[in-house]
Order: C-alpha cells, then sequence, then structure tokens
C-alpha cells in the first residue's frame, strides 16, 4: 500500500505571505492607507481572505465580496516562482514520489490562485490532485474537504497523512482520522499546535518523518 500524504498549500508548501502583501498594499494604497510590512500581515494568512482582507482594510469585520475580488485579482495578477516554495520542500516532494508516495493538496485557497501557485513554483507534477477552498463540498476545517481531495487522488478509505500549519488543518485531520503534521516554519501560532501530531521542524525533515510514520 503506497503511502498517501496530502498537503495544505500557503504556510505549508509555499511562502505566499509577500505576494499576499504585496496585493494587500496595492489594495490599501487604492484607497489612500500606507504600507504595512509583510510582518503584519502573516499571521492573519491562515484566517482565510475575508479575515486577511478586513484586517488590511482596518476594518472591524471580515471584508465584503467586492473587496475580496480585487484582493485576488491584484494577488492573480503577480508571477509566482520556485521562491515561493519553503527551503526543503522541493526535495522533500521528491523523495516521497521516489518512495511511491501519492500526493494531493487539500487548501482554502481558491482553485485557481492555487493551481497556479503549483504551476508557477514548479511543483504541480507532484501532485494527483489540488481541492480549492472555492471547490470544495464543505471547506475546513470540515472534513469532507480532505474526504474530497481523497476521492480524487482515487485513494478513499486508505490510511493518511495530513501535513499542515494551522489550528485549522489540525482540526480538519482529526475528524478526517489522519495522522497530522506540523510545519512549524509557517504561519500558525505554535502554541496553538504543540499537543497536536508531530511537529516538522523543517522541510528536510518532512519525508523522514511522513514516511517512517505512514510504514509503521
Amino acid at each position: 500500500m503506497p503511502p498517501v500524504v496530502v498537503f495544505d498549500l500557503d504556510g505549508t508548501l509555499a511562502d505566499s505571505a509577500p505576494s499576499i502583501a504585496l496585493a494587500l498594499n496595492r489594495l490599501r494604497e487604492n484607497r489612500g492607507l500606507m504600507p504595512w510590512p509583510v510582518a503584519r500581515f502573516r499571521p492573519w494568512i491562515s484566517r482565510g481572505a475575508p479575515a486577511v482582507v478586513g484586517a488590511a482594510l482596518e476594518l472591524s469585520v471580515p471584508a465584503d465580496a467586492d473587496d475580496v475580488a480585487v484582493f485576488r485579482e491584484l494577488y492573480a495578477s503577480l508571477p509566482g516562482s520556485v521562491d515561493d516554495l519553503y527551503p526543503g520542500i522541493v526535495d522533500a516532494l521528491a523523495k516521497l514520489r521516489e518512495a511511491g508516495a501519492v500526493l494531493g493538496v487539500c487548501t482554502n485557497k481558491p482553485q485557481r490562485l492555487s493551481e497556479k501557485v503549483l504551476a508557477e513554483s514548479g511543483i504541480a507534477q507532484h501532485f494527483a490532485t489540488v481541492v480549492g477552498g472555492d471547490v470544495a463540498t464543505r471547506a475546513k476545517p470540515h472534513p469532507a474537504h480532505l474526504r474530497q481531495t481523497l476521492a480524487a487522488m482515487r485513494c478513499e478509505g486508505l490510511p493518511f497523512a495530513f501535513v499542515g500549519d494551522s489550528s485549522v488543518d489540525a482540526d480538519a485531520a482529526e475528524a478526517a482520522g489522519a495522522r497530522f503534521f506540523w510545519a512549524s516554519w509557517g504561519y500558525a501560532d505554535a502554541d496553538n499546535l504543540a499537543q497536536r501530531g508531530t511537529r516538522l521542524a523543517s522541510a528536510a525533515d518532512l519525508a523522514f518523518s511522513v514516511l517512517g510514520t505512514t510504514h509503521a
């Protein structure tokens, strides 16, 4: 039985924060607001587009659909590259594939943007499927999102690992019965994940840790 591994995208495979911050700052500038440093946006990225756009526009509530749509168009216009990936991710994916693992991506990022990030960073070929939040029947943290991803991978009913960086990912993994590995290099507050799943110190540990657990 091949190892089955599903990944979150932002904060796990790719550091999208610089591009997201650039798009948000362009949105801020369009509203007459001064730009912010990337670090100010990072804590909000795992909370979803309405939350991060609302925070960027200094609103007291999540942004409406129009503001989110403008942000996504600005974000989609930015080019991606392999430099968007966290160090060690390319090698880790190659090692997993060499070991016969079947890989997928389960992300709340919209499908079009997810496919763009994977293609422009050069890692799309490693994944059997990607299921974005806007095509999921119910998005993470609901376990249906992971189950939909497994179905698209043709791995329904098989034991699997889920690699993510947030409590949303941990909740989804727990509800779906997955082994959870948390990417400590991502956007989440480590205190929220310290007692959940297996901590990955770096992407260099990813393949060894995941394969060791899934073969156990």
